[in-house]
């Protein structure tokens, strides 16, 4: 397995790590927590001064593909990007421009240029992304990633609880610009955390290879892609299928609780708080289970949302919903971690943004699908009925692709080529 000398690593047997290196870590986390935070508030903000301006559903569908579709259509790009490129580099010149984005979004206010400029925002996440996903295995090293991926993954987390009802608060005192200058604040202070993290991927790279001319330019290589470990495939190909199940019902649970059982905004409201706040709790657990491996954590994971779902549908009444929409909140959380930690442990130094990119369009490819299909579901059926087809559509995806899962597990992560490592 090729390795990057150019970033520092901890492998197994070498000192413990410096108090340094968990500093970088919770900076790390920090970042990401803001960054969530914000993106969540301006969401918010940007879709309520559509709806104030008397834009229709598409203008609100097409906000919403803004933030899923780049992402996706990047992906290709971004991986190649965040395993080439300085990370320091990338973390400040991404940010900056964000924070200039959401600055303009005070300015232009009309639909299209909102949706616009949220592709761009969207876009400039797509590029973060991977290197947020990479940076704890070169911060700690490998025997560490659990632990720095639990902290990372729960101060996200936390930024998303947080995020709703903070902007909430500030749309209603002061309006929608506000919460877009603090997204465009949180964009600022990841470009800070980025100068004072000291560990930085790919340092010196492109410089290097500048220097050797294209030298390895005729030599023959296979691109790594991450379709070639058979593990990650199923774990990826299960993360999208059970993510679009949960999907479908964010779009479905706002007519099941108003409509079904006629209760009101502030219960619909607790109960949306509820599978969010079983995130944090979610990502934290995976630290405490120490005597099962990943996959085996992944799995119930998985089973944990399949069964939210399913409950959900089967609830007599809507306080039964509240139990099953917070074991779906931890299963979404222990997931979301323990994916991030089976990335760090099993792709190359070298291949790990692409393997992070990769994770980023399944992440938004699912949720697109999933409230397409939420929206096409209430044209013929009940929201009950829909929730017990999502939840029977994650456990038979759980039953299909878990066994692949379990049987890849021990298998042999492809190396990359030399030449293609040092690209």
């Amino acid at each position: 397995m090729a390795t990057d000398t150019t970033s520092p690593t901890t492998e197994a047997g070498s000192p413990p790590v410096s108090r340094t290196a968990w500093r970088e870590v919770y900076i790390l986390a920090g970042m990401r927590g803001l960054s969530f935070a914000g993106d969540i508030a301006a969401e918010t903000a940007i879709a309520l001064q559509l709806q104030a301006q008397g834009a229709g559903s598409y203008a609100v569908m097409a906000l919403l593909l803004a933030a899923t579709v780049p992402p996706v259509l990047l992906s290709p790009l971004t991986g190649k990007v965040a395993d080439r490129f300085d990370s320091r580099t990338l973390i400040v010149g991404v940010g900056t421009l964000q924070a200039l984005v959401c600055v303009a979004m005070t300015l232009w206010t009309s639909p299209a240029v909102l949706i616009a400029l949220s592709v761009l925002l969207s876009a400039g996440l797509a590029f973060t992304h991977p290197v947020f996903g990479a940076l704890p295995s070169a911060i700690v090293g490998k025997d560490n990633v659990p632990r720095a991926s639990s902290i990372s993954q729960t101060w996200a987390m936390a930024g998303m609880v947080a995020a709703p009802g903070v902007a909430g608060f500030l749309i209603g005192r002061f309006g929608v610009t506000v919460p877009l200058l603090i997204d465009a604040l949180s964009f600022a202070a990841v470009v800070a955390g980025g100068l004072l993290i000291r560990t930085r991927l790919h340092k010196g790279r492109d410089a290097a290879a500048a220097a050797k001319g294209g030298a390895d330019a005729d030599k023959p290589a296979t691109p790594y892609k991450v379709t070639s470990d058979r593990f990650l495939t199923a774990v990826l190909i299960l993360s999208g299928a059970v993510m679009a199940a949960a999907s479908i019902i964010n779009v479905l649970i706002v007519f099941y609780v108003r409509e079904t059982f006629g209760a009101s905004e502030e219960t619909f409201g607790l109960i949306m708080s509820a599978w969010m706040l079983g995130l944090i709790p979610g990502g934290m657990l995976v630290r405490r289970l120490k005597r099962l491996s990943h996959e085996a954590i992944l799995i119930g994971t998985f089973l944990c949302i399949a069964v939210a779902i399913l409950g959900t549908g089967l609830a007599p009444g809507v306080w039964w919903i509240l139990p099953f929409y917070v074991l779906g909140g931890i299963g979404n959380g222990a997931q979301a971690t323990v994916t991030h930690i089976l990335l760090n442990v099993r792709v190359p130094d070298t291949h790990r943004g692409r393997a992070f990119a990769a994770l980023g369009a399944v992440s938004n490819t699912g949720p697109a699908l999933g409230y397409l299909v939420g929206g096409a579901i209430l044209s013929f059926t009940t929201p009950r009925y829909g929730f017990l087809a999502a939840g029977v559509f994650a456990l038979a995806a759980l039953a299909v692709f878990a066994g692949g899962v379990l049987r890849n597990s021990d298998a042999e992560a492809p190396a990359p080529l030399l030449n293609e490592a040092a690209r």
